[in-house]
């Protein structure tokens, strides 16, 4: 909790001057709150004198405490904002950063859903537990303010109003921790509830394309099982507070106030001091009791917080190096040194020992069966991964001594499956670079084989292409894959699988496309297709994560024990 309280305060304190000057006006709201009732025993002692004079001028004093703490209640809300929307949003600003951030091996594992509850009830949460310190800091301003003024008026009453404090807060910790407990086991639930519906939302076509939408339905109401039983107990656990708070809350209020009403017919107190505790106490203890309760709410928001800011405890564990080195002119020479690599999840090694030199402007491919180690050398060459032996080299220098943004700034891919953002044609193409201009996206999708189709669309480059690019066809959307990836201008490029699932024509646009674009480039393929290799300088063959034959693919076919002429033998059949 304090750790949190600290992440909490870190980012309020970004902005002192009006965090200071919230504290300052919130120091004068929670004076001029918890003065009131003095005004009460005045008035009773004033008014048998009849003295108007002396009324009004008390009256005049009354009323201009009252318009201060009605100026101090505005600044405190108006110059607090000036410090929480800033706060609020360097601290969702700082999650999604480490979300980026964190390695490839975590967006693997992440739930979309989940995290998007998370961040959505952290955001919240700050809000409300800024607020709430606003009614938490009042209260104890009063608290001081009461028990220095009777310690020296009234020291019984100050004695009784401690311990009914201290009763009431003990038994509150204890409802507290139950409400907690019950609110994770609740948060836990409603994020796979939420896990069930972005998944159904980002894979609507699966769903229609096998009719499924009923399964789907009848999957979600399962979730919302747990869900329920859950939801019941949080819910009960307010009812506990209600009970556990309430009884001894509204006990202690009434043995003070007997107490007060004896020690006045005593003749102990007088009627002024009588009307100055009950004041007190309705003042204070209303808002002391509403704090109780409304600490439930408090709970809540440190338990969602906490979820919150446990992201930013993450660990990053392909790390850049402290020192880094960067290149002022890239080549395009890669080297794998007897490298070795295993998944954290896997039982055995997903590239063993490779050994494999990549010359400057060369294109090499790699091929074999799925489970080759094919995309696993993708990964281990943009640092997704860290190979547990060996090295991978570009112009000589270790890419571990490359910055992450570095060593990816200079590398270009077209993935299998592109995933484009909901925006323009023109957006897509353009994401590369900062500041490009219409006429060299133009270009870029000229060279991609791209700009035929996209002329023929009424908004032209401008064309919102959808939620994950779902308004293009596949082979529409490698080719604008490729046009982005013309337009960074990369030296090295990777194609991973990017004509597997198209049809022919497509798949002869993107070859031409995609060959036209990596002239005197360093190019790294990845396929299944073998028709896509043919005319690389190099083709690789991968079996278990070892290198099984390498050769061009002439030489490859005229060996007839080759692995490769078993593919392409396997692949001639399927025509």
């Amino acid at each position: 909790m304090l750790k949190n309280l600290k992440k909490f305060y870190q980012f309020l304190f970004t902005y002192p001057k009006p965090f200071i000057g919230f504290l300052f006006a919130l120091l004068g709201l929670s004076i001029t709150q918890n003065i009131q009732p003095y005004f009460y025993k005045l008035f009773i002692e004033a008014a048998p004198s009849l003295d108007k004079d002396l009324l009004i001028k008390l009256l005049v004093v009354f009323i201009s405490v009252k318009l201060a703490n009605l100026l101090f209640d505005i600044l405190t809300y108006m110059i607090g904002d000036l410090a929480l929307f800033p706060a609020s949003r360097d601290a969702r600003v700082a999650v999604v950063k480490k979300i980026q951030d964190l390695d490839f091996a975590y967006h693997t594992e992440k739930s979309t859903g989940s995290l998007i509850s998370t961040i959505r009830r952290g955001d919240s949460a700050f809000f409300s537990l800024f607020h709430s310190n606003i009614r938490i800091i009042r209260i104890i301003i009063g608290f001081i303010i009461a028990l220095t003024y009777f310690s020296f008026t009234h020291p019984a009453i100050a004695v009784l109003i401690f311990l009914s404090i201290t009763i009431n807060l003990f038994l509150g910790k204890f409802l507290i921790k139950k409400n907690i407990k019950t609110r994770v086991d609740f948060n836990k639930t409603e994020d796979k509830v939420t896990g069930v519906i972005v998944d159904n939302l980002l894979n609507y076509e699966t769903v229609k394309y096998f009719a499924k939408e009923d399964w789907e339905i009848r999957r979600l109401n399962r979730k919302f099982v747990p869900w329920m039983k859950k939801l019941w107990d949080y819910s009960m656990s307010f009812r506990y507070f209600d009970i556990g708070i309430g009884l001894p809350a509204n006990l202690s209020f009434f043995l003070i106030l007997l107490f007060a009403i004896n020690q006045t017919i005593k003749g102990a107190y007088s009627v002024g001091d009588l009307a100055l505790i009950i004041g007190f106490l309705q003042n204070f203890f209303g808002q002391f009791f509403d704090l109780l309760w409304g600490s439930r709410e408090i709970a809540k928001n440190f338990t969602d917080l906490s979820k919150y800011f446990s992201i930013l405890d993450q660990k990053v564990q392909v790390k850049d190096p402290k020192r880094a080195i960067r290149l002022k002119k890239v080549s395009g020479e890669i080297s794998f040194d007897n490298l070795s690599f295993s998944y954290p999840e896997g039982k055995s090694e997903a590239i063993k020992n490779m050994d494999l030199q990549v010359r400057q402007g060369e294109s090499i491919a790699f091929v074999g069966r799925s489970g080759a180690g094919k995309s696993t050398i993708v990964k281990l060459l943009m640092r997704f991964y860290d190979p547990q032996k060996g090295l991978i080299k570009i112009d000589g220098v270790d890419i571990k001594k490359l910055k992450k943004s570095h060593l990816r700034s200079f590398v270009g891919i077209v993935p299998q499956e592109p995933i484009l953002f909901n925006n323009t044609i023109a957006f897509n193409i353009a994401y590369g670079l900062s500041r490009p201009k219409l006429q060299e996206i133009k270009a870029a999708a000229k060279m991609a084989n791209l700009s035929d189709f996209i002329e023929t669309l009424p908004k032209k480059y401008e064309t919102n292409v959808g939620e994950r690019g779902i308004k293009l066809s596949g082979g529409q959307k490698q080719r604008l894959a490729i046009a982005r990836m013309i337009l960074s201008d990369p030296e090295i490029i990777v194609f991973d699988e990017a004509t597997s699932s198209l049809d022919s024509e497509s798949e002869k646009l993107i070859q031409d496309a995609f060959w036209k674009m990596s002239q005197n480039k360093t190019t790294i393929i990845i396929a299944h297709r073998l028709s896509t290799v043919m005319r690389a300088d190099k083709i690789v063959v991968m079996e278990d994560g070892k290198i099984e034959e390498v050769g061009s693919h002439r030489s490859l076919l005229r060996n007839p024990k080759s692995l490769y002429r078993h593919f392409w033998n396997l692949q001639l059949k399927k025509i």
